[in-house]
C-alpha cells in the first residue's frame, strides 16, 4: 500500500516538474517575439505533436496559452489519440479562445492511422525554437529520456516543421460534431461534480447538526 502510495506520489511531482522544464522555454521564446520590430506569420506559429491531450508537453501549451491572445500567435495540433475526452474539450476550449471557435477544425487534427505512431512528439515555437520528445506509440509510463530543447536552433526548427506539415496532411480532421460532443460531455461532467461536492458538503452538515442535537 505504500510503496503503490509513494509511487503515485513521485509519479505526479514528476509530471509537474517535466511541465514546468517548458517555462524557460515558453519564456525564450515571448521575449524574442516581444523584442522584434517586424514580425513574420512564421515567428507567430506554435506547432504541436503530441500522443494525447493529457501529455505533459500539451499540459505546457495550455499552461501558456494565455500570452497567445496578446501576441497573435496561431497554434496548430495533431494528437495520436483524442481522449480523455474531458482533457481534449479542455483543449479544445482553449484554442477556441485564442484561435477562434470557427477555426478548430483547422487547428486540430488526429494522427488515427497507426502507421503514424513512429512520429516523436515535438513543440515548435516560431522560427528557432525546437522541442522533441519519444516517440507516440510509447505508452505514457514507459518512455525513454529523449528530452531536446533547441533555441536558436533553425535546422532543427525546418525539419521540424517538414515533419509536421507531413504529419498534418495524413492525419484526420476533427470533426464539429465531436468537437461539440466533447465539449457537452466535459459540461455534463462539471455539473456532476458540482453536484456531488453539493450534495457531500450538505450531507457533512446533517450529520454535524445530528451530532451536536445528539449531545
Amino acid at each position: 500500500m505504500g510503496l503503490l502510495s509513494e509511487f503515485s506520489s513521485k509519479a505526479e511531482i514528476h509530471r509537474r516538474e517535466t511541465i514546468r522544464r517548458f517555462d524557460d522555454f515558453f519564456i525564450s521564446y515571448f521575449n524574442e517575439i516581444e523584442a522584434l520590430e517586424g514580425v513574420a506569420k512564421e515567428d507567430l506559429a506554435v506547432t504541436l505533436v503530441a500522443r494525447a491531450p493529457d501529455s505533459p508537453v500539451a499540459d505546457a501549451v495550455r499552461r501558456h496559452a494565455d500570452r497567445f491572445g496578446a501576441l497573435g500567435i496561431e497554434l496548430q495540433v495533431i494528437f495520436a489519440g483524442i481522449e480523455p475526452s474531458s482533457v481534449f474539450a479542455g483543449f479544445a476550449e482553449m484554442a477556441a479562445r485564442h484561435n477562434g471557435e470557427h477555426c478548430l477544425e483547422a487547428t486540430i487534427r488526429w494522427a488515427r492511422n497507426p502507421a503514424l505512431l513512429d512520429a516523436h512528439e515535438q513543440l515548435v515555437l516560431g522560427t528557432g525554437h525546437c522541442w522533441s520528445g519519444d516517440v507516440m506509440r510509447r505508452s505514457s509510463d514507459v518512455r525513454v529520456s529523449l528530452d531536446l530543447f533547441e533555441e536558436q536552433g533553425g535546422d532543427a526548427v525546418r525539419l521540424a516543421h517538414m515533419a509536421f506539415d507531413g504529419l498534418w496532411s495524413a492525419s484526420a480532421p476533427i470533426s464539429k460534431s465531436r468537437f461539440r460532443n466533447a465539449l457537452a460531455a466535459k459540461d455534463t461532467a462539471s455539473t456532476v461534480a458540482e453536484t456531488n461536492g453539493m450534495r457531500d458538503q450538505l450531507l457533512e452538515s446533517a450529520l454535524a447538526c445530528e451530532y451536536v442535537t445528539r449531545h
